[in-house]
């Protein structure tokens, strides 16, 4: 786990909630405060869609960024900063797969259970804290050091400054 600093507030909120840039990762919660707390749990439901839509979803049981990110961004723009907000953030499991089976052969990607971005904005601060969740204990700590780095990487790759505190 490590827990970044972002440095250039404006620029990244732009980035979560005007552009693409976070758009396919999955939800597992949202909070956004304002004059009231209105939270978005990232979990699908099935009843919305019709029969043919929730086949196309192809077994997905979280909402995806992209599809959040517009009921995000109205609750955030104006003039006034909110009091705090927090989104949860999860590696999708095609991803997970891939990132695992390329860089690890230690664990198994059936002995994973997410991988998470927390953004969390508070006290005027924006950080973003890396997660890991495995479905058994396991010493090996190559997960988690391979999902920071990647955090790192993605942050850099997509020009958003940090430090790490």
């Amino acid at each position: 786990m490590i827990a970044l600093n972002i440095e250039d507030m404006k620029g990244f909120v732009s980035k979560l909630l005007v552009h693409e840039t976070f758009d396919k990762f999955y939800v597992g919660e949202s909070v956004v405060r304002t004059c009231a707390d209105f939270k978005m749990g990232g979990s699908l439901n099935k009843d919305y869609y019709t029969s043919d839509e929730w086949e196309a979803l192809e077994g997905r049981t979280l909402c995806l960024w992209s599809e959040v990110r517009p009921f995000a961004y109205s609750l955030i723009k104006g003039r006034k900063l909110p009091v705090a907000f927090h989104f949860v953030f999860q590696l999708s499991k095609e991803n997970q797969q891939w990132l695992l089976e390329r860089n690890t052969s230690a664990v198994s990607p059936d002995e994973v259970k997410g991988l998470y971005m927390n953004i969390r904005y508070e006290n005027g601060k924006l950080q973003c804290i890396s997660g890991t969740s495995l479905k058994t204990f396991i010493p090996d700590k190559t997960v988690e050091h391979l999902w920071d780095e990647t955090v790192r990487q993605f942050f850099r790759q997509n020009k958003i400054a940090f430090t790490e505190a």
